[in-house]
């Protein structure tokens, strides 16, 4: 995408229009004073993009205006957006848009933030679809929220904040929770390690994965009931044809016919145990045979054993045979190693692990005792013993009690149910049809791309980082932040110099934006607003010989050569980069760089608002 800040207009109340016009692909430098409005130029970016809260200076600046606005060019469009002024410190919901660039001398509400927002996200290809994981929430940002232009713009900024923080923190707005909780979550977008396609597959996936986890638990669930039915339902016939109420070659499936019989009056067949009897014997005879293979395998196996005892002392016959060429030989010599041989030979198939014979008899143990499975569940079926009823009252008052609990089993309550088989195939095949694409790798890739941009920025940094010219980037991802390595050590140095973090900052968000424009994200502004890197230089020592290293402006030249050479960079690469800084350097310290445009100097009555403006 290309994008740029074309102007910032402020509509002042005495109804004059201020105007400071950028340059596309130019480091922008606004140099001046303090207290002439230049930290106020970032605030008033972020102000018309929507914050909901604001620092913009109530002296001189916010009570003289009006309306704040920008007039920026997005993928060749133009477009002006507008805000209303704070009220008493608080933001206001009134904007002017226009999508022309327009703007005129005097302005009115028009439009919603939702609206301009909107448009603007389409532009930077965040639409409806991108949201906030299913599996985070927090009490800031809540799952399925929309991701924001606005969390995107934290890679836009480094604010007089950053650069003299010194714990680590290389992004603004990390004190908003709402922020700092958002950061990791949009990184990956953001330089481009993932895609919103990718992220909603995931996202779909891990839908679906829940929900079949929900099904097989409620399938093992029914299961569960099922096998608890089943046994009832068996220890219901029982207890009937131990009461000779119902046939003893009843099945389990016709209970509930066979009771009804019984309570309508039907006579039953009186039960007889020559059955039971039979499959008794058979249980018995199958255990005995079972028994005695598995008897039979032990002594086999000790048979084995001691086979192989044999095959020890025959061992000499190999190392005759390995020593044949040494050997003074008899007449029968030859013969006995030759029979001898033969002996060892079949002694070591004797006692293989695996003989046909270990098969047969594993075979017949496995079908013996499927058998005894079988006469197992029939003989479970049968009565353990015959009792009678002392009374016909006693006798309708059992098959009443039986009736009551398989009509609780029959009833459509049942824990016969339904199983979820058919839905979870239909669930595993979707699941199977998203293909995630596996992120890991290139985010680390990412990284040591990352870390590979740093050492050229160092390298042209050269002896402005003085000791740490020689130190190796460490691109932490967790925290998202640069350190710096002592080389051929795993040593993290603390970099205590303030210099050397505004270097370190350069160096990250530069690094962020390269990698950001050679992955083709979308969602990230090709601009950078830095709010003047050289805050901790002039007022120290007050060198001024650019050639000293240790001299500030030494120093402060060498970061704006750095910014040079990456607008040079990028035209080189058909790419399109902004930058707009706002310093109080002397401007001949960077008069000599190619791509830096002097925007205003706030001397002499100048500033944000000149006192032209208001007098």
């Amino acid at each position: 995408m290309n994008f740029n800040i074309n102007k910032i207009v402020l509509w002042l109340k005495n109804g004059k229009i201020r105007e400071i016009e950028f340059k596309p692909n130019k480091v922008n430098l606004i140099t001046g004073g303090s207290h002439t409005g230049k930290s106020a130029i970032l605030e008033i970016v972020d102000y018309c993009f929507f914050s909901s809260k604001s620092r913009i200076s109530e002296d001189t600046i916010n009570e003289n205006i009006l309306w704040y606005g920008i007039n920026i060019s997005v993928n060749d469009k133009n477009y002006t957006i507008a805000r209303e002024s704070l009220s008493e410190g608080k933001v206001s919901n009134n904007y002017y848009f226009s999508s022309f660039g327009e703007i005129p001398l005097s302005l009115i509400s028009n439009n919603s933030e939702n609206a301009i927002k909107s448009i603007l996200e389409t532009e930077f290809k965040i639409d409806r679809d991108a949201k906030f994981p299913t599996n985070y929430g927090s009490n800031y940002i809540k799952a399925g929220t929309k991701i924001s232009l606005r969390y995107f713009l934290m890679f836009n900024t480094i604010s007089g904040n950053i650069i003299e923080n010194d714990e680590g923190i290389f992004f603004d707005k990390q004190n908003d929770t709402r922020y700092k909780e958002a950061l990791p979550r949009i990184f990956d977008l953001a330089v481009g390690i993932e895609t919103v396609e990718n992220i909603l597959k995931s996202e779909k996936k891990a839908e679906l994965e829940n929900q079949l986890a929900k099904l097989i638990r409620k399938n093992k669930a029914v299961s569960s009931k099922t096998s608890d039915f089943n046994q009832e339902r068996v220890a219901i016939l029982q207890k009937a044809k131990e009461h000779n109420v119902v046939r003893e070659d009843a099945k389990v499936d016709e209970v509930i016919v066979e009771l009804n019989k019984a309570i309508q009056g039907f006579e039953t067949e009186l039960t007889t145990n020559s059955d039971k009897e039979k499959l008794e014997s058979s249980f018995y005879s199958l255990q005995r045979k079972i028994r005695n293979l598995k008897q039979f395998s032990s002594e086999y196996n000790k048979y084995k054993s001691s086979i192989k005892n044999l095959d020890d002392s025959l061992k000499p016959i190999e190392f005759l045979r390995e020593k044949d060429s040494e050997i003074i030989k008899t007449s029968i010599f030859e013969q006995l190693v030759i029979s001898y041989t033969k002996d060892l030979t079949s002694i070591r198939k004797s006692y293989s692990n695996n003989t046909p014979i270990d098969r047969q008899v594993n075979d017949n143990v496995k079908e013996l005792e499927k058998e005894l499975e079988i006469i197992k569940s029939k003989l479970d079926l049968l009565p353990k013993e015959n009792k009678s009823f002392e009374s016909e009252r006693e006798k309708y008052f059992f098959l009443g009690q039986m009736q009551s609990k398989l009509e609780i089993f029959s009833s459509e309550d049942s824990p016969i149910l339904t199983s979820y088989d058919e839905e979870i195939g239909a669930l595993e095949a979707e699941i199977e049809q998203l293909i995630v694409l596996n992120t890991e790798e290139k985010r680390e890739l990412t990284i040591k791309l990352t870390e590979e941009i740093i050492i050229e920025y160092i390298k042209e940094s050269d002896k402005a980082l003085a000791n740490y010219s020689t130190y190796q980037p460490v691109f932490d991802y967790k925290n998202k932040s640069l350190l710096l390595r002592k080389p051929k050590t795993s040593h993290i140095e603390n970099v205590g110099s303030s210099s050397n973090h505004m270097f370190l900052h350069l160096f990250f968000s530069l690094a962020m934006h390269e990698v950001i424009f050679q992955n083709k994200s979308p969602f990230v502004a090709p601009f950078l607003i830095i709010d003047q890197p050289s805050r901790p230089y002039y007022g120290t020592n007050g060198k001024r010989k650019t050639d000293d290293p240790e001299s500030d402006e030494y120093k402060i030249k060498k970061a704006f050569e750095l910014l040079d050479k990456f607008i040079e960079t990028r035209k080189s690469n058909n790419g399109d980069f902004q930058m707009i800084v706002l310093e109080h350097i002397p401007i001949d310290t960077v008069s000599n760089l190619k791509n830096i445009h002097i925007v205003e100097e706030f001397f002499g009555g100048n500033a944000l608002i000149p006192k032209s403006y208001i007098e």
